[in-house]
């Protein structure tokens, strides 16, 4: 090991490693400039999101070398090796800022820049620091890299000693946080990577922290070179290349969605080439491919982020009253600037119901707010609509007042079908609405209640309950959820409708499934289901190593394939293009 070390001493030195570092980060500091303010799909982002990979992961080396090279005795040294920890420190924070930052941008009703603003500045406050930072102490690096006053002489690396009495209380600090950091972390890379699917409390964890597993990366990997550089490799061998062998496992676990992401690129196309056509690609109209993203993923777009689209919205409308319920159902509308009947929406509908296991939750900011916007620039009206819930909670999730009550899945049935059957009235006229095209679509438990939506609609027999004039074109369930009886009642076939209502002639459906969610046993079975049906229009988009709800981050890569196989699939049943 210890001849491994001094082979690398000798590749990488001050100046092999920061003149490269000095010019990749000002590099991806022009570039990110560019993209924030031309944001064009185009191929050269996916490259551009290597390049940010790679010098994140560069930075690092260049904080290791230039620490435990540099003689902080000296004045310079000294400001050198604070501005080392302050970069391992900083990046932390900046990696929380664009994460959060991007999260509240996609939750944000107004695109207007009084209401982003800040959620802008924390995303690029924090990306534009890491690289400005990297591209000052490469700079200085390059510049100094002949003072020998500045370097430790070989003899001397890693063998001073430090008997500062702040700075040791200052490492005993980081020395906590790093501990408390690698031990909650390693809990959820483990749960990420061998938990099974009966691991509620890992299913739990998964939900939050899973679909942000490249950022925990960053935070692993940083934590890690602090242990590294605040210990003496030569007196303390063990127990460094034990951090460090366990920091590298660690960290490599939180890539594995990333590393996933070329099986997800070529499961989704040969499937969704099974389910509808082997030439859906040449079926869409080559015009339209301007309104749609390039590639499926980009990682230039995870840091980021992606400026959500500019469509007209109508909030909170109301739509469903009941006084003996107590409820007061609303819903939210967005549709297209111009004419939708130009776009490859061609003015279809697309009803989103949220999730929130039948008792929690609600439309707007919780539910994919920037998809709906999304696809209403692309010409849909798309309604992200209330229903009443079975009073009770699960987590701490925002849950508005005046939609609780004893409610089953036939009454959240009945009231999704009271507002499909107000579509046609004069109430909705304004949206010129494509009622021939409707789409139901809806994650978790507004997964499972948008499957039996579609499939009674379709069925023909439940006018009563959905109304008459309502063709639906496709379904879109999103790790669709499987109500148990112990969490809401319900007539089976209503509970279960894939057991009663699929058949050789039901609408084409497109989900969504992360594998270590255990949701994906009711997707396999729905799947299953229109297999014995004989319809083969029906394909499962898998995203390994992702967990429920893990599109929840606009930004992230299960999302990115969302949206890319989704609006092809709405174009091509909207066109009856399915083959």
């Amino acid at each position: 090991m210890n001849e491994f070390f001094q082979n690398m001493k000798a590749r990488f030195t001050i100046k092999n490693v920061s003149y490269p570092l000095f010019v990749l980060n000002l590099l991806d500091i022009f570039l990110a400039i560019f993209y924030i303010s031309i944001q064009i799909a185009s191929i050269i982002w996916y490259i551009y999101g290597i390049l940010i990979f790679v010098n994140f992961i560069g930075n690092f080396v260049l904080i290791y070398i230039t620490r435990i090279r540099v003689d902080p005795s000296s004045r310079l040294g000294g400001k050198m090796n604070k501005l080392c920890y302050f970069y391992l420190i900083f990046i932390n924070i900046a990696i929380l800022l664009i994460l959060l930052g991007n999260l509240m941008i996609s939750m944000t009703y107004s695109n207007e820049i009084y209401a982003t603003i800040g959620y802008y500045f924390m995303v690029y406050f924090g990306f534009f620091g890491i690289l400005g930072l990297g591209t000052l102490i490469s700079y200085l690096n390059i510049k100094n890299h002949n003072n020998r006053n500045l370097w430790k002489q070989h003899s001397e690396i890693e063998n001073g000693k430090n008997k500062n009495h702040s700075k040791k209380i200052l490492k005993s600090i980081l020395l906590f946080f790093g501990i408390l950091t690698l031990g909650l972390l390693s809990y959820v890379g483990f749960a990420l990577a061998f938990s099974p699917l009966t691991d509620i409390t890992a299913w739990l964890i998964g939900i939050i922290f899973f679909q942000f597993s490249i950022f925990l990366f960053f935070i692993v990997l940083s934590t890690t070179i602090i242990f590294l550089i605040m210990m003496n490799r030569h007196e303390r061998p063990y127990l460094f290349y034990g951090i460090l062998i366990y920091g590298l496992f660690l960290s490599s676990l939180f890539l594995l969605p990333i590393f996933s992401t070329p099986y997800t690129s070529i499961q989704a196309e040969v499937d969704f080439s099974k389910a509808f056509g082997e030439n859906w690609r040449s079926n869409i109209d080559p015009s339209m491919n301007q309104y749609f993203q390039t590639t499926p993923f980009t990682m230039a777009e995870l840091f980021l982020g992606n400026h959500p689209k500019d469509c007209n919205m109508d909030i909170d409308v109301p739509f469903y009253s009941n006084s003996s319920e107590g409820i007061t159902l609303a819903y939210d509308a967005y549709y297209p600037k111009g004419d939708g009947s130009s776009l490859p929406g061609n003015n279809s509908v697309i009803i989103n119901i949220h999730g929130g296991a039948w008792t929690i939750g609600d439309k707007g900011p919780s539910n994919m707010l920037q998809v709906n916007k999304y696809f209403a620039a692309q010409g849909y009206i798309v309604f992200d609509i209330q229903y009443g819930l079975k009073e009770g909670t699960f987590f701490i999730i925002p849950t508005p007042e005046g939609v609780g009550g004893n409610f089953t899945i036939d009454d959240q049935l009945r009231h999704i079908g009271n507002f499909t059957k107000q579509l046609n009235t004069s109430e909705f006229a304004k949206y010129n609405l494509n009622l021939d095209s409707v789409f139901i679509t809806g994650n978790s438990a507004g997964g499972h209640l948008s499957l039996a939506t579609a499939l009674l609609i379709d069925n023909g027999s439940y006018t009563d309950l959905f109304g008459s004039h309502i063709n639906i074109k496709g379904i879109i369930p999103v790790y669709p959820a499987d109500p148990t009886e112990n969490i809401i009642k319900g007539k089976d076939e209503f509970r279960n409708p894939e057991n009663y209502f699929i058949t050789s002639d039901s609408p084409p459906c497109l989900m969504f499934q992360g594998t270590k969610d255990f949701c994906l046993l009711e997707t396999e079975h729905i799947k299953d289901q229109y297999d014995l049906a004989g319809n083969n229009d029906c394909c499962v988009i898998l995203f390994p190593f992702q967990g429920h709800g893990n599109d929840l981050y606009y930004s992230g890569h299960f999302n990115q394939y969302k949206l890319y196989y989704m609006e092809r699939f709405l174009y091509l049943c909207t066109h009856n293009l399915i083959e």
